[in-house]
């Protein structure tokens, strides 16, 4: 009798686990839409909002498709002036041209930008605001602060060879998710080696005058390890260094205003840094 009953229980187990199996065979095709593969290249439930780098080649090594909204995104370089800018000034132009908030914002730039290169890319410096800071502190917390505002196109900050905490990054990527805002954070290429949980990390290399390479060492939704060389829009560097009577004849007048049009923002310290970001902040919002 109770070999009768171990057997019952037996069968009665087999039959849960057929039932189990044939559900789950079933549901196969469901659960398969909601399993994101490694060659796919974004899950069809969690694609970001991408802008357009301006660089097919580039567009098409990055998952998003372009320049990915809704994450941090880390150049390092190991020295300035190779084309990180010149990179991103198509992206920057569209997004200026596409969007109702046009405002830029740039925190703790190691030079004060050229604007006559900035107008010959039709970058409107009318909305381009330059914070300076003392501190790795405070130029997060500008940075945080601009992206959490939701009163800028693009948020751009620099933080050289600081090795940021994780806690650090950790802030400004939430920022970002928080506002779906571009933020670009600028680092030394050492500063790659670390873990960061910043959304896309890209190394930048030049490898000539015109081109630079790109190492995607991380991106949102898929792995890493793409290479690409782009060449980059021409340099200015020969008419730069001219003085605005000697600039084209359609760039004299603009220079003249340029002072007005580039606005700079300086901090002494921690608290005074606070204050000017969000009298800054507060001006931006009220122009839309």
């Amino acid at each position: 009798m109770k070999h009768d009953d171990l057997n019952s229980t037996v069968a009665k187990k087999n039959e849960l686990k057929r039932t189990a199996l044939e559900k789950a065979l079933k549901d196969n095709q469901s659960l398969s839409n909601k399993i994101w593969l490694g060659a796919k290249k974004s899950p069809p439930h969690k694609a970001l909002a991408s802008l357009d780098s301006g660089y097919d080649v580039l567009n098409e090594q990055l998952h998003s498709n372009g320049w990915p909204l809704s994450t941090t995104t880390e150049l390092g370089f190991s020295e300035h002036g190779i084309g990180e800018l010149r990179l991103l000034i198509p992206a920057l132009r569209e997004l200026q041209k596409n969007t109702q908030q046009q405002n830029i914002i740039w925190i703790a730039p190691p030079f004060l930008p050229y604007a006559p290169s900035l107008l010959k890319e039709e970058i409107d410096t009318d909305k381009l605001t330059i914070v300076q800071t003392n501190t790795v502190q405070d130029t997060l917390w500008a940075a945080e602060q601009a992206l959490i505002a939701e009163c800028c196109a693009a948020v751009f900050c620099w933080t050289g060879t600081y090795n940021l905490n994780n806690h650090q990054l950790r802030r400004l990527q939430l920022a970002s998710e928080k506002t779906h805002s571009w933020n670009i954070l600028f680092r030394h290429s050492d500063c790659l080696k670390q873990a960061s949980a910043s959304g896309l990390r890209i190394h930048l290399k030049s490898n000539s005058h015109s081109k630079l390479d790109l190492h995607i060492l991380k991106q949102p939704n898929g792995w890493g390890g793409q290479h690409c060389s782009l060449s980059l829009h021409p340099h200015y560097e020969n008419w730069q260094r001219l003085p605005a009577h000697l600039l084209p004849q359609h760039n004299q007048v603009k220079a003249r205003a340029l002072p007005e049009q580039l606005k700079t923002l300086n901090g002494s310290d921690h608290q005074q840094a606070t204050v000017t970001v969000l009298t800054a902040m507060s001006a931006l919002k009220n122009v839309h």
